[in-house]
């Protein structure tokens, strides 16, 4: 029984996800998302119209879950529980590649942060976050990405507190 339109373009992006979070932007070829989709490239393209579009489509999913999943994970609980839960977070993106698709996306200009660095804190902490995606994408020993976790997060508490 063939599937249906939404499912097919479902499954196209998640492939195409998967295929960025495997290799990044530079592994990113219709050939290779439509292999993993278990479909023909003309059907991707009849889906997304163009390498492009899919890419941007993959790359708006992947910031809004990665978004999503911080801001959850920030707000669950307070003090040293969030900063322990979000810590978590970047270990599980790591792990499933999310981090790696998330700095290529970053890198190639794909990924536009300027709404979301309003003010020092929040541009902080996302540099702090993707600093230790970064290290922890890249190999970085986990013992030494979380002593440099804890101590940016303490001098970022220090600094924004005086900044009250």
């Amino acid at each position: 029984m063939p599937k249906d339109s939404s499912s097919t373009r479902s499954g196209i992006l998640a492939a195409a996800v998967e295929t960025l979070q495997r290799g990044g932007v530079e592994a990113f070829t219709l050939e290779a998302v439509a292999q993993r989709a278990g479909v023909v490239k003309g059907l991707i393209l009849y889906h997304y119209a163009s390498r492009s579009r899919l890419l941007q489509a993959a790359a708006s999913q992947i910031a809004e879950s990665r978004t999503a999943a911080i801001t959850r994970v920030l707000s669950s609980a307070s003090g040293t529980a969030a900063l322990d839960a979000c810590w978590e977070e970047l270990r599980r993106q790591a792990e499933d590649g999310t981090a790696r698709a998330w700095l290529s996306l970053c890198a190639a200009g794909l990924i536009d942060r300027s709404a979301n660095n309003g003010g020092f804190e929040a541009a902080a902490r996302d540099a702090l976050i993707d600093g230790c995606a970064a290290a922890l994408a890249s190999g970085v020993p986990l013992a030494d990405v979380r002593d440099a976790y804890d101590a940016l997060w303490l001098a970022l508490l220090e600094v924004t507190e005086k900044q009250l």
